[in-house]
């Protein structure tokens, strides 16, 4: 079943934090898992989702570096994956370039800091004032990987990148590490965050801190 990369609609926003959702957690729970300790340790309001919907749809009319793009199942219609990209094509907007850190009501503030400020920290670091491609997120349900939708995606924003001949840099997991090596991205730094106090339980978040260079054009 061919699979097809579209930009994604208002409409699709609830799938794909549904996707988020679901590829995070994997069955993980609020009362054992530490990430979801350290940071959102609750209550979390019923209207959580609606609120980051909204906020979504928000950014992306306000913003123009913002791109939702997805990966369509061509068969059944359904999105399978979902990615969000910053393009930062000028110095002026990477520089004013700033990282969003969790807030709000069940979220813990001071560990959201630590862990995704201090990311953000890194990054006005690293890229300063350099045109690049941010990934702020590429997810596929967990029951439609292997199927290359997340590779279909990230060769969207590979594509972009090349044509405006500048690099992408993202924050990844040990999970999807060896997964955006074999696309070209290398480790600029691995962030260690000792979240121990917060999850009640020794925990070490590592977070491999990627670049892609653009490919050189012949």
């Amino acid at each position: 079943m061919a699979i097809v990369v579209q930009d994604a609609l208002d409409s699709d926003i609830p799938r794909s934090l549904e996707i988020e959702r679901f590829a995070y957690n994997k069955g993980a729970s609020a009362t054992t898992d530490p990430f979801l300790l350290a940071f959102f340790p609750g209550p979390i309001p019923a209207d959580s989702v609606e609120q980051r919907v909204n906020r979504f749809i928000s950014e992306r009319k306000n913003d123009p570096t913002v791109r939702y793009v997805k990966a369509v199942d061509e068969k059944t219609g359904e999105m399978i994956s979902f990615a969000k990209f910053y393009i930062f094509d000028t110095p002026e907007r990477a520089a004013a370039a700033e990282r969003t850190v969790p807030s709000g009501e069940g979220i813990n503030k001071e560990a959201c800091d630590l862990f995704f400020g201090e990311m953000g920290r890194k990054k006005k670091k690293i890229m300063g004032s350099r045109p690049h491609i941010f990934v702020h997120g590429c997810h596929t349900d967990p029951k439609q990987q292997r199927r290359g939708a997340a590779g279909l995606l990230m060769k969207w924003g590979m594509q972009k990148a090349d044509e405006l001949g500048i690099p992408m840099y993202l924050e990844s997991n040990y999970d999807a590490h060896g997964f955006y090596k074999k696309l070209g991205f290398q480790d600029v730094e691995i962030f260690e965050a000792d979240l121990s106090r917060f999850s009640g339980v020794q925990y070490t978040l590592k977070t491999p801190l990627m670049i892609r260079e653009p490919s050189v054009r012949s």
